[in-house]
């Protein structure tokens, strides 16, 4: 039976801006049994780092009542934050194809300016605090949490070590030790999770959502009526158009009717319950080592 949580945090309120491995609510969950919080959510499975504080359609875009994966994540406004004691950001998988930048590009909200991985955490933060301002409320505390090393999954043909664009230099380390750097430079902790979390590809089995790193229901090559590759090389596949498959030992034509690009490939980004809770874990740990039990 799990510990009834203790300390200043117990009924702490915190908001949780993020992507789809936030807007899941498992790892928040995770926290809120150690710590005793109560989460908030500012989330959207997809969204990158501008969209997560300037809205899917922009600051001045259309919105539905809906923010979270039943809408179109909406701006993040004072209201959101008014009365929170913490704010989490939590992305850029979604960005992982940005150049990295440097410690102090900024992104603009009208999307002109630097847009690199420093330049748009630099905007998520300004913007935090913008909303921060306009509530009255710039005591509450941040905390900037890094990508992981994730494994590959069906929207990237490349794991954590790997750069996400050949000779670009944007491998998901170097995201994370951007993301660090404009943490320190904002004097705002920061939640290590590509270096701390022990997620790694010894562990990817593990913590990945999929145990496996090959989805074998799909060829990786492109195969003829056959059932024998054309090439070597690795294919992009295309929602709507047909591709030869090998079902019970036979080559079946069959339309591609998904839209992840790599579906031979196990999702091994987003994270198993176990996953998820060494994330909640280290992000709790790092909320004591920052603030205080």
């Amino acid at each position: 039976m799990a510990a009834t949580p203790s300390g200043n945090w117990v009924g702490k309120k915190v908001l949780f801006i993020g992507d789809s491995l936030t807007a899941r609510r498992v790892y928040p969950a995770v926290i809120q049994e150690i710590l005793g919080i109560q989460p908030y959510y500012h989330c959207k499975g997809g969204a990158g780092i501008k969209g997560m504080v300037d809205g899917e359609n922009g600051i001045d875009g259309s919105y539905d009542t809906e923010t979270d994966a039943a809408g179109i994540l909406r701006p993040l406004t004072a209201e959101d934050v008014a009365d929170m004691d913490l704010i989490v950001l939590y992305g850029g998988y979604n960005n992982r194809n940005l150049d990295i930048g440097k410690v102090g590009d900024c992104l603009n909200t009208d999307g002109s300016g630097d847009r690199t991985i420093a330049g748009f955490m630099q905007h998520a933060i300004d913007r935090i605090y913008e909303e921060l301002g306009k509530a009255n409320n710039l005591t509450c505390r941040l905390l900037i949490v890094t990508v992981d090393c994730p494994g590959k999954y069906p929207w990237a043909d490349a794991n954590g070590y790997e750069e996400t664009v050949p000779g670009k230099g944007n491998s998901f380390e170097a995201i994370a030790n951007m993301q660090k750097a404009v943490a320190e430079s904002n004097a705002i902790p920061c939640c290590d999770l590509f270096h701390t979390s022990g997620i790694n590809r010894n562990t990817w089995h593990i913590f990945g959502l999929s145990a496996d790193v090959d989805n074998p229901k799909y060829s990786p090559f492109r195969l003829d009526e056959n059932g024998d590759p054309i090439s070597k090389e690795r294919i992009r596949y295309v929602s709507g158009e047909s591709y030869y498959q090998l079902r019970d030992g036979k080559p079946v034509l069959e339309v591609y009717d998904d839209i992840a690009p790599y579906p031979y490939i196990g999702d091994q980004l987003h994270k198993s319950p176990a996953g998820y809770r060494r994330i909640g874990e280290m992000i709790a740990g790092s909320i004591i080592s920052a603030y205080g039990i």
